[in-house]
């Protein structure tokens, strides 16, 4: 019972810290936005889609070969946090 108690508790951890680090990410862009950047930076533009893609298997992927509106983004992003801010079924009572 220790080890599940232990890896939920990891697994809810885990979670928390990626709704983190997205957030950071959305308020980076938000300030960009702010100050009227239509050009995202390229460090970051790699960071968005390493959240976007790790956390949703055909999720939508932004394309490297155009520029692509801040408000893109942060819907692709806010899409993936709402993902994971559902909660999780668990199949071990079945």
């Amino acid at each position: 019972m220790r080890t599940q108690d232990h890896d939920a508790r990891r697994v809810r951890y885990a979670r928390r810290h990626r709704i983190r680090l997205i957030d950071q990410v959305i308020n980076e862009f938000e300030l960009l936005n702010l100050a009227g950047v239509s050009v995202v930076p390229g460090e970051l533009t790699r960071r968005a889609n390493g959240l976007i893609r790790s956390d949703l298997v055909g999720a939508r992927v932004m394309p490297d070969d155009r520029v692509v509106p801040i408000a893109d983004w942060v819907s692709a992003l806010f899409e993936v946090q709402d993902a994971l801010m559902l909660p999780v079924q668990t199949f071990s009572k079945l």
